[in-house]
């Protein structure tokens, strides 16, 4: 048996040009995919840290509301304060509250036995997770009504 030959000489000169442009193709798109994976696994990656991040800034706001609602947090300002029920891998730390400043109480008398002042105090916790490395601090102000001479 004979081979089939061709008669029309460029029909030789396209033999194996389909191959080649199917995989050039393919190539490409094995290159789209592995691109897309990657855009998506960093993608994944940023959604992570951005969830971490927040999970940590609202422990510390935990811990802000949690000297807030103590009132000897502000009569002994040093005082070490800890905080219960906190995540696993974080932990937070609460620095000594600083009174900024105190002006008499409105309505009150400074002959009075008792003669109150409104102060101002700031408060600063950091929170960081050991598992991801992320760290937040927060830091707010409080009026507190106390005592005269509180304010140290």
């Amino acid at each position: 048996m004979n081979p089939i030959t061709h008669s029309n000489p460029s029909m030789k000169s396209q033999q194996g040009s389909v191959l080649f442009v199917s995989l050039i193709l393919l190539v490409a798109m094995t290159m789209i995919a592995v691109a897309s994976a990657r855009v998506s696994t960093t993608q994944l990656s940023l959604v992570g840290n951005v969830q971490s991040a927040q999970r940590v800034e609202s422990v510390a706001q935990l811990g802000i509301e949690e000297v807030v609602s103590r009132i000897d947090a502000f009569s002994d300002p040093t005082q070490a304060i800890t905080l219960s029920n906190l995540p696993a891998g974080i932990t937070v730390t609460v620095s000594d509250r600083r009174c900024l400043n105190a002006v008499p109480a409105a309505g009150f008398s400074a002959v009075m036995q008792i003669a109150p002042e409104d102060t101002l105090w700031e408060v600063d916790v950091q929170a960081a997770d050991s598992f991801t490395g992320a760290t937040a601090t927060v830091s707010q102000g409080v009026r507190v009504r106390m005592l005269a001479g509180s304010c140290v």
